[in-house]
Parts: C-alpha cells; sequence; structure tokens
C-alpha cells in the first residue's frame, strides 16, 4: 500500500468510502449495513493496508456509522475514521453539537479523527457561518471531541474556493476524476488547496464507478495507448497523479472489488509519474466520453429549484449514463427512485421557467418528455 502525508499522520492513498457497504432490511423499514459483510471487508482492507475509512450521518438510513464502529472496533487505533456533519439538516446553532455528540455515541469513539461538514458550499455556507460554524468546530477540537476539521464540498471552483478561504480547514474532500477535471472543484479547486496547504481527498474517482465499465469507444482508446492498465486502474491512477492529494476513496462492495483495488494501488507510485502520452490518453478518453453526451447538461443547477421540484440535473445525468457508460439497466433504475420520489420528468407543466435560466440553452422541456419516455414506454 502507498501512503502520503496527512497533516503530519500518513494516510493510505486508497480509501474506504463506506457509503456503498451492501445492505439488508432493517426493522423499521430501512436498510442497515449488512454486518457480518461490513465486518469482513473492512477487516480485510486493514489487512491491505488502507487506513482511512469514510462515512457519514445520513449514510445508509442513519445506520452506516454504527455499523462502521463495530467491524473497526479491534483496530481502532490504527486506523483514521471519518464522518460528516449533516449541515443540510442543522436548524440552529445547538444542532451542530447535538448531532456531534450522537455520532460520537454511533462511532463508540471519545474522538472524530476527522470531521467534515457535509456537501458544504455557497448554498449553506451563509447558513453556516451564522450559526457560529467556524466557532463549533473550534470548540469540537479544543474539547477533544474532534481532531481535523474539514468540509466536502459539490460546487464549482469558485464556490470551493470561497468555502475553502471561511476557515483554517485541516482538510477538503471533493469529487474528482478523468470526467471531472474541468468541473466541480476541477484541477484549479485541488492545486489551489494545495498551495493553501489543505489535504485534498477524493470521492468519486470513479464516477460512482461508471468510469470502471468503459463503452467500446472508450476501451479502444485506453487498448491503444500500450499500457495494460484496466479502466479502473487508468482511473485511480489519474486521481494519484496529483500531488495535493492524499487520499482516493472507493466504494468497494466485494472482496473481488477490494482486492483489485489493493493490486491497483500497490503499484501506483510518486505523483507527476504521468507521461505525456498517458495524459493524451485521459484527453482523449475525456473527450469520447463527452461526445457520448445525449444532453448538453453540466449538472450546474441553474434550473433549480423547479416550482414542480423536479430534479433536472439528475434525470439529466441519468439519460446519459445511458450511452456514456453503457448503464442502461441502472439509469432506468435510478430514473423510476426519482419519480417514486414524486421529483419525476412527468410532473413537468411547461412553465418554461428552467429554460429561462439555462446557460446551456438546452429545450430543457422537450428533454424531460422525452427522457420520460423512454425510461417508461
Amino acid at each position: 500500500m502507498v501512503y502520503r502525508d496527512f497533516n503530519g499522520k500518513q494516510v493510505s492513498l486508497l480509501g474506504y468510502g463506506c457509503m456503498r457497504l451492501p445492505t439488508e432490511d432493517a426493522p423499521n423499514g430501512k436498510k442497515k449495513p449488512i454486518q457480518s459483510v461490513a465486518n469482513e471487508l473492512l477487516t480485510a482492507a486493514v489487512e491491505g493496508g488502507v487506513t482511512y475509512f469514510d462515512t457519514a450521518y445520513p449514510y445508509t438510513d442513519g445506520n452506516n456509522e454504527a455499523a462502521v464502529a463495530e467491524a473497526l472496533k479491534d483496530v481502532r487505533e490504527k486506523v483514521t475514521i471519518a464522518t460528516k456533519l449533516p449541515i443540510f439538516m442543522v436548524k440552529e446553532a445547538a444542532d451542530m453539537e447535538r448531532f456531534l455528540d450522537e455520532q460520537l455515541k454511533r462511532l463508540n469513539t471519545e474522538k472524530i479523527d476527522v470531521y467534515l461538514i457535509h456537501g458544504l458550499g455557497l448554498k449553506r455556507l451563509d447558513l453556516f457561518l451564522e450559526l457560529g460554524g467556524r466557532e463549533f468546530l473550534d470548540k469540537a477540537q479544543a474539547d477533544g471531541k474532534i481532531g481535523m476539521a474539514g468540509f466536502s464540498c459539490h460546487d464549482g471552483v469558485d464556490g470551493f474556493k470561497k468555502t475553502l478561504d471561511c476557515y483554517n480547514w485541516g482538510m477538503t474532500q471533493v469529487q474528482y476524476n478523468i470526467m471531472d477535471k474541468f468541473n466541480q472543484a476541477s484541477i484549479e479547486g485541488v492545486r489551489y488547496a494545495g498551495k493553501k496547504q489543505v489535504p485534498v481527498v477524493i470521492m468519486e474517482g470513479l464516477r460512482g464507478g461508471d468510469l470502471a465499465n468503459a463503452p467500446k469507444a472508450v476501451k479502444e482508446i485506453y487498448d491503444g495507448s500500450g499500457r495494460d492498465w484496466s479502466a479502473p486502474e487508468w482511473g485511480f491512477r489519474f486521481v494519484a497523479n496529483e500531488a495535493e492529494i492524499k487520499c482516493i476513496l472507493s466504494g468497494m462492495t466485494s472482496m473481488d472489488m477490494l482486492n483489485d483495488n489493493l493490486r491497483i494501488f500497490s503499484g501506483i507510485t510518486a505523483p507527476g509519474t504521468f507521461t505525456e502520452s498517458d495524459h493524451a490518453t485521459c484527453d482523449a478518453v475525456r473527450a469520447m466520453y463527452e461526445k457520448l453526451i445525449q444532453v448538453p447538461c453540466t449538472g450546474c443547477s441553474y434550473c433549480q429549484p423547479c416550482p414542480q421540484n423536479i430534479r433536472i440535473p439528475s434525470i439529466m445525468t441519468q439519460f446519459n449514463r445511458v450511452t456514456m457508460f453503457d448503464a442502461a439497466e441502472s439509469a432506468k433504475k435510478s430514473y423510476l427512485n426519482i419519480v417514486k420520489e414524486d421529483r419525476g420528468a412527468d410532473r413537468c407543466v411547461r412553465c418554461g421557467l428552467c429554460e429561462s435560466k439555462c446557460p446551456q440553452d438546452i429545450r430543457i422541456m422537450d428533454e424531460l418528455a422525452k427522457i420520460h419516455s423512454y425510461f417508461t414506454e
């Protein structure tokens, strides 16, 4: 296993994203991780050299933190556990302390190693500041309840930078992969964090697993590179090439996936070792994926909120996954879940508000109708 410096502490370059641990039904009608499977996977990960484990308050219907704590109880002192404060559930200042205390109990620990504000960005930054979020984090560290304070972010680079600049953060977590080099925080944000000496942890390094399943056109590009790397290996090596990135999370759901990731990360060396040819391959892959896009939605969310509560960017994403990642079956399942939430394209009343805000000039109303028909007929 490769390790990188994380504010004076060595952590494994491969981190375990626990959100996707296999689940089963809980007595209250919700989901919970299958404890025996979680125990097996997380124990094997530790034995393979993984030391960083990421969870959050709402994961698996609120049952993820306790399952992770149980699986890691015998190696607690050897690992770094990161969890997140659900800022989107905070209504008043006292909520932050309440959530933290509940999470300490869930994780069965006196101190949370890395405590992130979950999904912090321009949308919730003012609330965080107004409720005394910075003072809350200072006190939590002074009281010994948390070690390092950080935040996860899905904003664009401007929102990311503003959030990074608002506090003396110990780390940050962003989405970054071959496809998103210039999206969300982007390579510019990653390097900005590096200049401020803030370690970066990566989520969605394979875009939720989509980049592990290369369509034929992308596979041909990889095959022509002269490298014998699999699609997941290309994805992870691309991310690991940046020195600012200290840990890459992977939501490993099976022993086969874990073992393959351990193999990949055992072969990753120092950052900056990508050749010009390697960069050219990834550029060509990104360009090919962009050609496979059916709707040029960037996920900017300018169309949100919709008066009918339609999840427009998410719906566009699922439609694009059909051609980009040969993911018709899972995309349909995801879309039908959106419909079950009463946020599907079938709710569109053609008010046109979304189209007036779309910087890409997408004919959103027509696209929504087409997408709904595709997935339901």
